[in-house]
């Protein structure tokens, strides 16, 4: 009973942040979230250098700074399709992984602006989300920022 329910709460956390509400992901958040998003882009760089190596780099820690991508992301139009939601574990140490198809919709009938396949890692303790991490292209992260900065000059 436990695994569907969590499913459900990330289909539907998901919905919810494709509509710009991210407010049932950040209240479950533990006061001291980690975040680590891949490689050398401007959304794992919004508040540390990177930091190169084999142990995950938390680029993201508490609440505030959870706010602050969280804010960024949907400021951004960043969508979700999840593909596929996988849960394990008791409810103390719980892992998920959530396969989903991120992207930008360009204007009306146009291709996005941007478009990525990621899987979401993330692990829940009583409830709490205390830690997440993102595997995506990191190189389509960075070919977007390159693109947004065009635009904006």
């Amino acid at each position: 009973m436990y695994k569907p329910m969590v499913r459900a709460l990330m289909r539907s956390s998901v919905r919810r942040l494709n509509d710009g509400d991210y407010s049932t992901l950040l209240k479950l958040a533990h006061p001291d979230f980690e975040l680590a998003f891949p490689g050398d882009n401007s959304w794992s760089t919004m508040y540390r250098s990177v930091k190169p190596g084999r142990r995950r780099h938390v680029t993201h820690r508490g609440i505030d700074e959870a706010t602050g991508f969280a804010d960024r992301f949907v400021a951004e139009n960043v969508k979700f399709e999840v593909e596929d939601i996988l849960v394990n574990g008791p409810p103390w140490h719980t892992r998920i992984a959530v396969r989903v198809v991120s992207f930008v919709p360009g204007p009306a009938g146009q291709a996005d602006e941007y478009n990525n396949r990621a899987v979401l890692w993330l692990e829940i303790a009583w409830g709490r989300l205390v830690r997440w991490e993102d595997y995506e292209d990191t190189e389509r992260v960075a070919a977007w920022d390159q693109r947004r900065a065009v635009r904006a000059t």
